[in-house]
């Protein structure tokens, strides 16, 4: 939605969080608020800035809907919620501040050329990473979204490019598209807030659902969910990476064809599966007409995010790993494979309905996992699906009741095995035991510090 769509209209800000923060701001400084109110599914207190704006919240939705023309709608609050469908109903038109900014560059900034990367995994390293290059290569370039700033905050700056990520609740009522994007993969996860894990990938994808024909999509030919799904854009311009004829991963090289590009062993970023993230990224940047070569040597000097494979440090011969973002098997099977000698890996959160027969079978077919420890909800089904496909006899299983005993149990395992890494890659979300994977990330942290003081 434009702007200029927003004028006279009477607003409905849903849900006040750092993106509803921003949008209001933004809405004050094009004098469009004089008609806003906000609504929020918690009691909240407004901070003084936005105290003057009427607030409802709770059972108060249905008294408020009859007064209100758009609402703007924060990521969080699901477009399958009955309230949501209730409004459309009656309606009111929704909109988001994703939406606002994607729409507002595309129409009066063509100049400006947005690359949105999505996926299940990847996608925050693989856009810190590009906007990294492009950065350090003298570019006008922003970084963006789901992670970084609100893009909302982007709309009135001057820039050759604009590199957001997306998450499949920014996604999936999107009313224009990207120039360029990008998908990582996709993997079961945040099948809650769609419903179904065939809503969630729909709902990524439609991310590429309104792009035009001078526009482009990279795809990750390797992931077999996501090429399934790709094919239903027929129409669309589908261009694929990590394939021979392109950028792609060979062993933990980056190859052009047959020519090598980078090496991992070259790069502070740790974790070979991020081969398959720059062979997207390097697609673009060809694509773009960026000097490829270049811009491999720039990347040595990209530092990787906290919580995706972030080396803790090393006590008594044991390197300890911090993959707090994993949400998935998959992106621990991924991790596992990232790293040579003795391994113990950690593993549980929230129960999300996940598939462990890939995890469990990694196990066992590399003698190199000396233990696993599960913990959190769904410890017990990780667990059972391990005991069931591992039966290596040197392999060790436990059930944890708290990260401090799994940190601890792993290290005294590789202890015995005369050193290793301990890798914490929960698999699952972290809600309802941390407020966020950054929290629980640095626990582990902090529980590994404490070991070192002993």
């Amino acid at each position: 939605m434009l702007v200029s769509q927003l004028q006279n209209q009477r607003i409905l800000l849903w849900g006040l969080g750092t993106e509803g923060s921003s949008t209001l701001r933004f809405l004050q400084q094009h004098k469009l608020d004089s008609k806003v109110m906000i609504y929020n599914d918690a009691d909240i207190e407004l901070p003084a800035e936005f105290a003057h704006y009427p607030l409802f919240t709770g059972a108060q939705l249905s008294q408020v809907l009859p007064q209100i023309d758009v609402i703007i709608k924060s990521p969080g609050v699901s477009l399958y919620r009955p309230e949501v469908i209730q409004a459309k109903e009656q309606g009111i038109a929704f909109t988001s501040s994703t939406d606002i900014f994607m729409d507002e560059v595309r129409t009066h900034k063509p100049e400006c050329k947005i690359i949105a990367v999505s996926g299940s995994k990847g996608k925050s390293t693989s856009t810190s990473a590009l906007y990294h290059i492009l950065h350090t290569m003298g570019y006008k370039v922003a970084l963006g979204g789901n992670i970084g700033r609100p893009l909302i905050e982007l709309i009135d700056g001057d820039y050759d490019y604009i590199v957001a990520e997306i998450s499949s609740y920014q996604a999936s009522d999107l009313h224009s598209s990207p120039q360029i994007a990008m998908f990582t993969n996709l993997f079961f996860v945040h099948s809650a807030w769609h419903h179904s894990h065939e809503n969630y990938c729909r709902d990524k994808l439609h991310l590429i659902a309104h792009q035009q024909a001078e526009d482009v999509c990279f795809v990750n030919a390797r992931n077999e969910e996501l090429m399934q799904y790709i094919a239903e854009y027929p129409q669309h311009n589908i261009q694929y990476y990590d394939v021979a004829e392109g950028f792609h991963r060979e062993g933990k090289k980056l190859l052009w064809q047959d020519k090598e590009v980078l090496d991992i062993k070259d790069l502070q970023l740790c974790g070979d599966h991020n081969l398959d993230n720059l062979s997207g990224i390097f697609s673009i940047l060809r694509y773009l007409g960026i000097d490829v070569a270049q811009a491999a040597q720039v990347l040595r000097s990209f530092e990787p995010l906290a919580h995706r494979l972030q080396n803790v440090g090393t006590i008594n011969g044991v390197t300890f790993i911090n993959d707090s973002i994993s949400t998935a098997p998959e992106a621990a099977v991924g991790a596992m494979q990232s790293f040579d000698g003795n391994l113990a890996i950690i593993s549980g959160g929230e129960e999300n309905t996940q598939n462990y027969a890939e995890y469990a079978d990694f196990v066992e077919t590399h003698n190199k996992v000396k233990m696993v420890v599960t913990l959190f909800q769904c410890g017990p089904k990780i667990a059972e699906v391990v005991r069931s496909r591992v039966t290596r006899p040197d392999f060790v299983l436990l059930e944890a009741d708290s990260l401090e005993q799994a940190v601890r149990a792993a290290y005294n395992e590789l202890l015995k095995q005369g050193g290793g890494t301990v890798l914490f890659s929960p698999t699952s979300p972290s809600f309802g035991f941390y407020k966020n994977f950054m929290e629980r990330g640095q626990h582990f942290i902090d529980i590994v510090k404490q070991l070192g003081y002993k």
